[in-house]
């Protein structure tokens, strides 16, 4: 009877590895898109945004970097939260931060590294802009991402705010527990032929 628990357990691991792939990729950690329409798409030419990225989960200072072709080597950096949005007389509705920033270099796209501080009382989706406002006083190369902003409040971590699992790792737990299944099967296919 010992033999047959071993197939059952290797069954049992393959199942709670599979369960745990699929619960990280649909999990909670999904950011929600507050994004409005681009009103200005930057080109990459324009703008380049590496960090943050898409969906990222950020804390105060988030860090922004990427290279941009700013007049003056100036250009803005805003983030939104849900409803916020430009308009003719700048940023407004829900305008989480709006800031200054400078590149390198004013002639050619360069580099910027920007620290943006930030306070929000509870997990925020949001949208971060990097963007340039013209001597007319419009906008121009825009680059949007969505995100999540972590409560600046401190204490322990919130449910769910534990890192994403490494797939490859429980890859690995549902390959061990394929090699047990097929081990423990070899086993009891042994014992039934010798009875």
């Amino acid at each position: 009877m010992k033999i047959f628990l071993l197939p059952l357990v290797a069954a049992f691991i393959c199942l709670a590895a599979s369960y745990h792939q699929n619960a990280a990729a649909t999990g909670p950690a999904q950011t929600s898109n507050v994004c409005a329409s681009n009103p200005a798409p930057a080109t990459p030419d324009q703008t380049q945004v590496d960090t943050p990225t898409a969906g990222d989960t950020v804390s105060s200072p988030v860090r922004v970097t990427g290279r941009i072709l700013a007049f003056e080597a100036t250009f803005r950096i805003t983030i939104f939260g849900p409803g916020g949005h430009y308009s003719a007389s700048g940023a407004t509705g829900n305008t989480v931060i709006d800031v200054t920033a400078m590149s390198a270099d004013g002639t050619m796209l360069s580099p910027f590294d920007a620290q943006v501080p930030f306070s929000v009382s509870a997990d925020t989706p949001a949208c971060l802009w990097v963007y340039e406002i013209t001597g007319r006083g419009d906008i121009s190369g825009v680059v949007q991402i969505p995100l999540t902003l972590r409560a600046t409040a401190g204490g322990l971590p919130q449910t769910g705010e534990w890192p994403a699992p490494d797939p490859v790792s429980w890859q690995a737990v549902s390959l061990a527990g394929a090699l047990l299944a097929l081990s423990g099967a070899t086993i009891v296919m042994a014992v039934v032929r010798r009875r």
